[in-house]
């Protein structure tokens, strides 16, 4: 009967935490689709050798690509850190344009990433090696800013969230690509705990996306919003499954070409632990 009370209690709250464990093995899978519609103004020359390989206005345009990865936990060590290995491989990708399917080279599903690094003290992951080499100093420096920047976006509540309780992750930031140019990302999701039965915690996710960048005399805009539901295992403190609609406007300005597009994206993603 205490047992029983335990587990109830236990079922009305949930502190979410995702982080990776000690000891545990993660397989993965991931998948993204995206349908395009876009419109080209400007250099009808351009246009007109757009028109000859049959891209035709408007352009529909359709990219599905999907992903599977492990990913390897070793023992905690006495300093509180773990090993971690990551291994994914690109299973399929396509794209197209107006129905004709474009070329993809084999080599983009023949290659695996693997990475070799760590979880620290404080549950960040770090990178020590990728496909087997050591990262440079510097190389590393970067890659580790830009983990550390996009792993600060990754903050949820202290507290316990209970049925109904909402809360909205993500903050603004820059990421550099050219000396002096660097790309703005406004990207933030609203969680909303919708239940928690049986060690799982069921979420409604909104998402809200906005970019922007400039290349020389190309200026891009992207926004968008969506829908989405996670299933986070509690115990183990990862989500086993997210999937999610996103609808984007796309804004492209240059000299020479402007390109105004609408696009839903679809994702979805699965997680098995053991």
């Amino acid at each position: 009967m205490c047992f029983s009370l335990t587990q109830v209690k236990a079922q009305k709250g949930v502190v979410l935490k995702v982080k990776y464990l000690p000891n545990h093995d993660y397989q993965t899978s991931l998948s993204m689709d995206m349908k395009l519609v876009a419109t080209a103004t400007g250099d009808q020359q351009i246009i007109d050798k757009l028109n000859s390989q049959g891209i035709t206005q408007p352009i529909n345009a359709n990219v599905s690509l999907a992903m599977a990865g492990d990913s390897k936990t070793g023992a905690m060590a006495a300093d509180k850190t773990f090993p971690i290995n990551i291994d994914y491989k690109i299973s399929n990708i396509s794209v197209s344009a107006n129905g004709k399917e474009m070329p993809i080279p084999p080599k983009v599903t023949e290659k695996d990433l693997k990475i070799a690094g760590h979880v620290s003290e404080d549950w960040k992951l770090h990178m020590d090696s990728a496909e087997g080499k050591k990262i440079a100093d510097s190389t590393e420096k970067k890659m580790q800013q830009m983990m550390d920047l996009f792993q600060k976006q990754v903050q949820f509540p202290d507290k316990a969230l209970k049925p109904g309780d909402t809360f909205t992750q993500g903050s603004p930031m820059d990421i550099p690509i050219t000396q002096g140019q660097s790309i703005h990302i406004d990207a933030n999701m609203t969680f909303k705990l919708v239940s928690i039965s049986n060690g799982k915690a069921y979420f409604d996710l909104v998402p809200n996306f906005s970019m922007n960048f400039q290349i020389k005399t190309i200026a891009i805009n992207i926004s968008g919003t969506g829908t989405g539901k996670m299933v986070y295992d509690i115990k183990n403190n990862f989500p086993l499954s997210k999937e999610g609609t996103l609808n984007m406007k796309i804004k492209e300005t240059s000299d020479k070409l402007n390109v105004d597009a609408t696009a839903v994206v679809t994702t979805k993603y699965t997680s098995t632990i053991n």
